[in-house]
Order: C-alpha cells, then structure tokens, then sequence
C-alpha cells in the first residue's frame, strides 16, 4: 500500500491565492496512493465556500472520507474547541481527515491537550511569542477497509513542549487501536525532536526531506510514523497548491 500525508492550507491555493478544491483533487490523484492523511481542512468555512471539504474531496476522487474538527467556529475569529468523541454537533469547523480507497470503519476521535476557547486579535497576527498557539488539537483514526492498517492523523501546535507532550499522546492512542498502526500528519517538529518519543514506542520516522515552505523547502515538518520497518521508500512529493509538501511512504503488510 502507498499512504501519504499532506497540510492542505484549507484548499487555497498558494500559486493563485483562492481556494480551488479541482486543483487539490487533481494534485491528490497524482500522488497515485492508496490513503492520504489530511490537515488543515474546513467544513462549512466562510473562506472555503461553506462545503466540507474532506466530503467534496471524497466526492471528487470516488473515495471514502471522514473528518474530525479540531475546533469549531471560525478559526479566523472566534472558536471553541471541537468534540473529543462521536458528539459532533456539525456546522463550521477546521481540523484534519482521512481520504481513502478502501472503506474506513472504527472510526474515532480524541482532543489533545493543549488550545481551547479563543479569539483572534489584530495584535497576534504573525506573533510567535511562547503561549499564542491557542488552537484546539485532535487526533484521528480509522481502520482501512481489511488491510489490518489503523490510521491516526493530527496536526500538533507549533511549541515544541507542547508539541512534544501532544505526540506521546498522540503515539499510545494510535497503539490503542489495535491492528498495524501508523501516524502520519503535520507534527510542526524536526525529525530529530520526534526520536526520544518513537523510542518509547519502538517506532521510527523515516527522512523524507523538507516540506515547509513549499516554494522554498527547509524543514521538514510533516511524517510518517511506524513501527520500525513498516514504512519504506519515503519521499516528498511534488509541490501542489499548499503551503507544505505531501510525504509518500510505502506499507509493508504482512
């Protein structure tokens, strides 16, 4: 099985600057592979044309889909943060999803610790001070059809102590679910931040290379994560609409 993970900056399209759901189809069919990990994804979004974009993407590619809103509201303005379990309650929400070709089932979500209730202020706009990531987080996972595979995504904050505690949860919930497992998401951590954690778990993240900025790769921010072995010829793809680069792994099954 060939697997990816992609950031997708809630469809826009960083080349013309609007949101273009055909062109995020299109660059997801090239990747030629079997389940994508998605972050970064709005439902019901005022800047995204009020669709569920993990829904339209499905439709588009004659796949299955499901999303897990990391917060609900409007993460432009104000939000709160999106349901931990199966109590989704709908309307607009931003969080991450799973694209696949084979039914997902035993599906189920988990908030990370971390975020909560906020509001933009016109004074955060490009602050990086330590304790402004107060975006919610979630974590996602699925089993994929009859492959024995188990898939979690997240997109972890972008302070790395907290990005840290937000992974080891993020590793034994994946674990929990029985079956292969494997992680793939937008960790906002290098590869080398994310070993001590992996060890923990006899889990490894292969180098694929940089993938944010798109335009201009210098840090590799997005993985796939698995037990040692599981995952092989790793690369980044090509550049698409997005601010990052998707990541291409290949499955080992038994």
């Amino acid at each position: 099985m060939k697997v990816a993970t992609w950031n997708l900056l809630h469809c826009l399209d960083v080349r013309t600057g609007r949101v273009d759901l055909g062109a995020v189809a299109d660059a997801v069919g090239a990747l030629d592979v079997d389940v994508l990990a998605v972050q970064e994804v709005d439902r019901e979004q005022e800047r995204s044309g009020r669709v569920d974009q993990v829904a339209e993407l499905a439709a588009k590619l004659g796949w299955h889909g499901v999303f897990a809103p990391a917060l609900l509201g409007n993460p432009a303005r104000r939000w709160g943060p999106g349901p931990g379990g199966d109590d989704d309650p709908g309307g607009p929400a931003y969080g991450v999803g799973l694209l696949s070709r084979h039914p997902l089932h035993a599906v189920a979500r988990r908030a990370l610790p971390g975020g909560g209730t906020g509001e933009r202020r016109p004074e955060d706009a490009g602050r990086t001070a330590p304790g402004w990531d107060r975006e919610p987080r979630v974590i996602l996972r699925a089993a994929v059809g009859s492959t024995g595979l188990v898939i979690t995504t997240t997109h972890l904050t972008y302070l790395p102590w907290r990005g840290i505690h937000q992974l080891r949860v993020a590793l034994a919930w994946a674990t929990a679910g029985g079956g292969i497992p494997l992680l793939m998401g937008d960790l906002n951590l290098p590869r080398r931040a994310l070993r001590p954690a992996l060890a923990a778990f006899g889990w490894s993240a292969a180098g694929a290379g940089a993938t944010f900025p798109s335009w201009r790769p210098g840090m590799q921010l997005d993985h796939i994560l698995g037990r040692r072995g599981l995952v092989t010829d790793v690369r980044v793809g090509e550049r698409g609409p997005s601010d990052h680069l998707p990541v291409v792994g290949r499955i080992n099954l038994p």
